[in-house]
């Protein structure tokens, strides 16, 4: 991406975390029902549909697949080698999803779907961390540990789906229900490269949305294990977004 877009998506992760984070203090009331017209709740999903609008539109100058169904491949697309802030920002995302794990059995999270997801992501958070050094080597990274956190965030969204159902409150489950659906099509869209049809058409907007909607998420999440867990997937997700290739996202389409 470039500079500019980087600004904006810095921006918008900021202001929706901090929308959200007032939210969650301002916006329900004692029996945790919505305050009508509550500033906060109404800009936040305003800030999330232009910010959507606004990386799709982006990336279609962006490379998609070919005819044949083709794309770049995943050492041929991102880099971590000589680029130690986006390596750092990776180790470190993996590390902090690793620690909402053993928070979560310490006992400092809410809620079993939670907990549950903690400790699998723990395991797929060491995938990514294997792909990352397999990519800064220059070798290549089995597509099949890849999907291993695909695997992981589709169970949640089941989970998910399942303990949130009962909430007559959109406004206590939108935020999650998006951070993990973009998270779960990031993830996609990440082990595709490893099996040779990685579309940056469709990678850039939904690591941009991952990002946004988890720090919104890890704004919002009352245990630590919470905040651990998407503030990690945050870094994670970003380590990867810049460390695709600039030929790779600047190409044209047609190219």
């Amino acid at each position: 991406m470039k500079k500019t877009e980087w600004y904006i998506l810095a921006a918008a992760a900021a202001a929706s975390a901090a929308l959200r984070a007032l939210q969650m203090r301002t916006g329900f009331d004692a029996e945790n029902l919505p305050v009508s017209g509550n500033a906060f709740a109404l800009l936040l999903p305003v800030l999330l549909a232009a910010a959507a609008v606004f990386f799709a539109v982006r990336a279609r100058r962006l490379p998609g697949l070919n005819r044949e169904g083709e794309g770049r491949g995943l050492a041929e697309s991102f880099a971590f080698a000589k680029n130690s802030p986006l390596l750092g920002c990776a180790v470190s995302g993996t590390f902090l999803i690793v620690a909402s794990a053993a928070a979560a059995f310490a006992g400092y999270t809410q809620g079993l779907h939670l907990t549950l997801l903690s400790a699998a992501s723990a395991v797929a958070a060491l995938c990514y961390l294997y792909a990352v050094f397999s990519i800064s080597r220059g070798n290549a990274a089995s597509g099949y540990a890849l999907l291993l956190p695909v695997l992981v965030l589709l169970a949640y969204l089941i989970l998910l789906y399942r303990a949130d159902a009962s909430d007559p409150v959109l406004g206590h489950i939108y935020v999650e229900i998006l951070a993990v659906s973009a998270l779960t099509l990031s993830s996609l869209e990440l082990a595709a490269f490893a099996f040779g049809c990685g579309s940056p058409r469709v990678f850039v907007p939904s690591c941009a949305m991952a990002v946004i909607c988890s720090a919104a998420l890890a704004a919002e999440c009352g245990s630590l294990s919470g905040t651990f867990l998407f503030l990690g997937a945050a870094l994670l997700t970003t380590g990867f977004l810049g460390a695709l290739r600039r030929e790779s996202s600047e190409e044209s389409a047609s190219a």
